[in-house]
């Protein structure tokens, strides 16, 4: 499971951008050795060896500003996610023509930021499925034995597109999704596909004894994937003419070349290796990154800029320390349920209500949550150091 990507692994012909696979096929980005034996020797040469003039950035940070937002909903706008669809479509066109009895669920398994439940609602809406709506807390709570009001013998599809918004980590919150899950996967309630957040995914792995094998996910974003992702992206503002350089070195890190074949930029292979494969905070690290010459800004709104200086890349929101249990538990709670209303989370931490909105609103002041209508969500920039942070202290992590 989860195997480093050779960035050379995929070839011209097998390439797809978005694409759906097994879990134990699932390939994270990673440096190679080799890259990595490099990166040290260049190290150790900057170290004992007097700096150059060509160790002088080409655009120097203080020549350069950041472009305004309206630029960069050109540049890096939202993913349209109708091409997930159709790799979700590619991925069960097998499995829904011949249903097996003996694997009557699919799993979908969202990474974070994949926009895995609209995904899910789309494809439902396009093969007339029926679409099973999540319960209400107290339904949880209360071990509803009405929901998911779905008919024993039917053998129409259905589809659960948030699994995780069924359950609470709670004494008395699993027993509504283990009978559910019971249910699902003894084919009582027939063919049926299931959406689930990765972290979610983790977590109820262990308390309810799931198995990978019928679970499917995004494949990651390397930096072939990347290249591709944000050249579709950026031709909405210009579609011919616009690069991408790099502000250190002048070397291009993006252009508008159709070519399949061309090498793709270390910078891109290097954001694939750190955002974990994630197109979304990818995505987002990209947009933070952009940089434009100030005589340029009179001219964005009439005539975009040909060039887009690329800065170094963030390390976006930063969580102070590393011991602090209560903010972990706080993290740990927003992740494997997606999400939560303040109100719930009192019934999943062991805090009061004003030790929960004091924790909230310092994570929010530093970045690292948001506040997304009613509910509380680790924020994009703010996923990378919240995995670390999790990490360092031995938290159960998701599988990504």
């Amino acid at each position: 499971m989860n195997r480093p990507r050779n960035e050379n692994h995929e070839t011209s012909e097998t390439f797809t951008l978005w694409e759906f696979v097994s879990i134990s096929d699932f390939e994270r980005p990673i440096v190679l050795s080799t890259d990595a034996a490099r990166q040290k020797w260049r190290l150790f040469k900057r170290l004992f060896t007097r700096a150059d003039e060509s160790s002088t950035p080409i655009k120097p940070e203080d020549a350069l500003q950041t472009l305004s937002e309206a630029r960069l909903d050109q540049l890096a706008p939202p993913i349209d996610r109708h091409a997930a669809v159709d790799a979700l479509d590619r991925a069960l066109e097998d499995w829904l023509q011949t249903r097996p009895n003996g694997s009557p669920v699919k799993f979908i398994i969202g990474q974070a930021f994949s926009a895995n439940e609209e995904a899910l609602a789309r494809w439902t809406a396009r093969h007339n499925a029926r679409l099973i709506t999540k319960p209400t807390v107290e339904q949880i709570l209360e071990n509803d034995s009405t929901w998911p009001n779905v008919p024993t013998d039917s053998q129409s599809l259905w589809v659960l597109p948030n699994l995780d918004k069924c359950f609470l980590r709670h004494a008395e919150g699993l027993s509504l999704i283990r009978r559910f899950l019971a249910l699902a996967l003894n084919g009582d309630l027939g063919p049926g596909i299931i959406g689930c957040a990765d972290w979610s995914w983790t977590y109820l792995r262990r308390v309810c004894s799931l198995s990978n094998g019928n679970a499917l996910t995004l494949q990651a974003f390397d930096g072939k994937r990347l290249s591709a992702l944000f050249s579709q992206l950026a031709s909405s503002a210009q579609p011919t003419g616009l690069q991408f350089l790099n502000a250190n070195t002048g070397k291009t890190v993006l252009s508008d070349s159709r070519e399949e074949n061309l090498e793709v930029s270390k910078d891109l292979n290097k954001l694939a290796m750190r955002c974990r494969g994630n197109a979304e905070i990818a995505r987002l690290f990209w947009r933070d990154s952009l940089r434009n010459e100030p005589e340029e800004a009179t001219l964005e709104d009439s005539t975009p800029t040909t060039t887009v200086w690329v800065g170094p890349f963030t390390e976006g929101a930063v969580i102070p320390g590393s011991h602090d249990e209560n903010i972990a538990l706080i993290l740990h709670a927003l992740l494997i349920h997606n999400g939560l209303p303040a109100k719930v989370l009192t019934r999943v931490l062991p805090f009061s209500d004003y030790q929960i909105m004091d924790l909230l609103f310092n994570l929010k002041s530093l970045g690292v949550v948001h506040l997304q209508y009613d509910n509380w969500h680790v924020a994009p920039m703010g996923y990378l150091s919240s995995r670390h942070y999790l990490s360092a202290q031995n938290f159960l992590l998701d599988d990504f």
